[in-house]
């Protein structure tokens, strides 16, 4: 069962990954793509979102900055509120 869900976790990921890219503003691309190398502060921010599946107002920017993650990560989402913000966007229409 591992094998399958380390599958289905990769595939999830692939789809998210590719739902941010192709909305993404063309001013945050360069920023997002800093993120999306980082696969410790994805994991962190997918693993939020599948926790609150139910609760999305519970997926805001507080939440993502509060988030276990690499230093470098952490303060690229500091330095980029208009990222943080598409991301947690993203998640709760995704979600609704």
């Amino acid at each position: 069962m591992g094998l399958l869900q380390n599958l289905a976790a990769v595939a999830i990921r692939n789809k998210v990954v590719g739902a941010l890219r192709e909305s993404c503003p063309e001013e945050l691309k360069p920023t997002l793509e800093n993120l999306l190398a980082d696969k410790i502060a994805i994991n962190a921010i997918q693993g939020l979102v599948g926790a609150n599946l139910k609760n999305p107002a519970a997926i805001n920017a507080a939440a993502i900055l509060s988030l276990e993650m690499p230093q470098p990560s952490k303060e690229l989402l500091e330095a980029t509120p208009a990222l943080v913000e598409y991301l947690v966007r993203t998640a709760v229409s995704k979600l609704s």
